[in-house]
């Protein structure tokens, strides 16, 4: 008998449409018309079982029938000369959209009304208004008549806009957070539909935020700087970057030490604003979360001349602390795996590790630094202490050493 896996049947066919309507789905030009080829086995295949042959070849007229689309037919023997069909041809795009069903014909009626109302509002072109709509895909409908209007508003005012800030942009009825960061996917687009390479926003300048340790300080209040310190305000000796808030926040006393907030890849303005952590006087420690993102931060701040050392950031402690970890990431997403990055300012044992979180190689590819006691932490930098070396155990410290091999 022919093995029935082997006849492309109706479902089949539904499925090749929906891959080209998914695959098309932001094309600013139809990619209809567009061919099906039905593929038949060899006609000793066949003649093993006439009737399956003769009831999926129905199947298929019939489908082509009820859409509309015409067919093209190859004669095969069966005891007697038998038309198969060989072709279904699908005419248009609407033929596609419903055959492929209601899935993804609703994303891409979508996304051609969203492209129309960029195009007769803001006068673009229709392959501009397409790759914008791409790009904005995940915006809700009311955020994106919003992207219009702002788009609009932009268009009409742009000489007004140098000097303000996001937030105080005059478009009513938009929260003052709805433009975000000056890497906004929103301002992006804006850009795009205006021609320009970016808006002449006054940005807030960026800041960063330390208290010193030392109890004779401990009442003193955080500092947050926006300006360049060359000097710090207290004797320091040792600094302690962390990634996390509440790390930061909880960190206990300790003599002759400042603690910095990173606040994750904000960390890069650390050397610009606080340029005394790359006095050789201070010794600098980093202690972030395990994870790909943990240790390029570490890599980008030795990059920028900070030599740190990293800390609670090694197969040991990982080990130790594991099952406190996360496959997920705060929005419940799964993380996922991705090629490690070369060249970064790693050791080979941080960058052992970091290629092990990047690849999946590790179960778990995130601890999190808050889920490490505070009280590690005050150990291994009081048992640094008492050898002399105004630091952290070596056996869970790594400085900074020549950049990973390409």
């Amino acid at each position: 008998m022919t093995d029935t896996a082997t006849l492309k049947t109706p479902a089949d066919v539904r499925g090749d449409v929906a891959r080209i309507v998914q695959r098309e789905l932001f094309a600013d030009e139809s990619p209809w018309p567009r061919t099906i080829r039905i593929p038949w086995p060899k006609e000793t295949q066949l003649v093993a079982d006439v009737a399956g042959v003769h009831a999926a070849n129905n199947a298929l007229k019939e489908f082509a029938a009820r859409f509309g689309c015409r067919t093209d037919f190859i004669s095969r023997k069966m005891g007697t000369a038998v038309p198969l069909v060989a072709y279904i041809h699908v005419p248009d795009e609407a033929t596609a959209l419903a055959i492929a069903g209601p899935t993804l014909r609703r994303p891409r009626e979508q996304a051609l009304a969203r492209a129309a109302q960029l195009e007769q509002r803001c006068h673009v072109d229709h392959a501009l208004a397409m790759d914008v709509v791409r790009r904005l895909n995940n915006e809700s409908d009311v955020d994106f008549g919003l992207f219009v209007e702002a788009a609009q508003w932009f268009g009409r005012h742009w000489a007004e806009v140098p000097g303000l800030t996001a937030r105080e942009i005059p478009l009513p009825g938009f929260s003052a957070k709805w433009l975000a960061g000056s890497r906004s996917h929103r301002r992006a687009a804006i850009c795009t539909v205006l021609g320009v390479h970016r808006m002449p926003l006054r940005e807030r300048p960026g800041e960063v935020r330390y208290r010193y340790m030392d109890q004779r300080f401990a009442a003193e209040p955080d500092r947050v700087t926006t300006s360049v310190q060359c000097v710090p305000e207290r004797p320091v000796s040792l600094a302690v970057i962390v990634e996390n808030k509440d790390t930061y926040q909880a960190m206990g006393p300790i003599d002759g030490a400042v603690c910095v907030f990173g606040a994750g890849f904000a960390v890069n303005r650390v050397p610009e604003l606080l340029p005394w952590l790359a006095n050789d006087a201070v010794h600098v420690v980093y202690w972030g979360d395990i994870d790909a993102a943990g240790f390029e931060i570490l890599s980008g701040l030795r990059a920028s001349g900070v030599a740190c050392e990293s800390i609670l950031m090694d197969r040991m402690t990982y080990a130790e602390y594991e099952r406190f970890g996360t496959t997920r990431d705060a929005m419940s997403h799964e993380i996922r795996c991705g090629e490690p990055k070369h060249g970064l300012h790693l050791s080979s044992e941080e960058y052992s590790l970091y290629r092990d979180l990047c690849t999946g190689e590790l179960a778990v590819p995130r601890i999190e630094q808050e889920r490490i006691p505070i009280a590690e932490f005050m150990r291994l930098i009081s048992a640094g202490r008492s050898d002399g070396s105004d630091g952290a155990r070596a056996d869970q410290c790594h400085s900074q050493s020549p950049r990973t091999p390409k």
